[in-house]
């Protein structure tokens, strides 16, 4: 090999390190890319599972303050259900009254007749973004009736606490 072969060879080798170090950059370039896409998409679904589990976890406590309250009032007397009337009071997660509570409930009776109410609860869940009461809520109701005794007859009956 003659001196200006070997130079000749030396040229097209330095050209062709050249060449793949430039491709290596740019494959460089383009692993990080796709990996950045990546990497940005798998955060967004971590970031939306953990929304679907707050908002789960919020209905399901909702359901309990609800579930509670109604358990409350089936614990009175008959006679004692309208004392238990509420209008959208903010209450904490255990359903204790609550001026900055993240739930509002609202207690409804309905009278079907003298001896049978529907009980309706309704809490709302704070939306945590614009800290309103947004319609997101949950619904309970239940009927209520006061039992008559054995000495009921078929066209009515006598209430237990009762005078005849």
């Amino acid at each position: 090999m003659t001196t200006k072969e070997k130079r000749a060879s030396l040229a097209t080798t330095s050209t062709s390190m050249r060449r793949k170090g430039g491709s290596s950059i740019v494959e460089v370039l383009v692993a990080l890319t796709v990996f950045a896409l990546f990497v940005s998409g798998a955060t967004k679904m971590m970031l939306a599972h953990r929304q679907m589990s707050d908002m789960a976890r919020e209905h399901y406590t909702a359901a309990n303050i609800a579930k509670n309250r109604l358990e409350l009032i089936r614990s009175f007397e008959f006679g004692q259900v309208d004392s238990f009337l509420e209008n959208k009071v903010p209450v904490d997660k255990s359903g204790a009254p609550d001026p900055e509570g993240y739930f509002r409930r609202t207690t409804q009776v309905d009278s079907i007749n003298d001896n049978l109410i529907e009980l309706i609860v309704t809490v709302e869940i704070r939306d945590r973004k614009t800290l309103g009461f947004d319609g997101s809520n949950e619904y309970l109701r239940t009927f209520f009736a006061q039992y008559l005794t054995e000495d009921s007859s078929v066209g009515g009956g006598v209430a237990p606490n009762s005078t005849s």
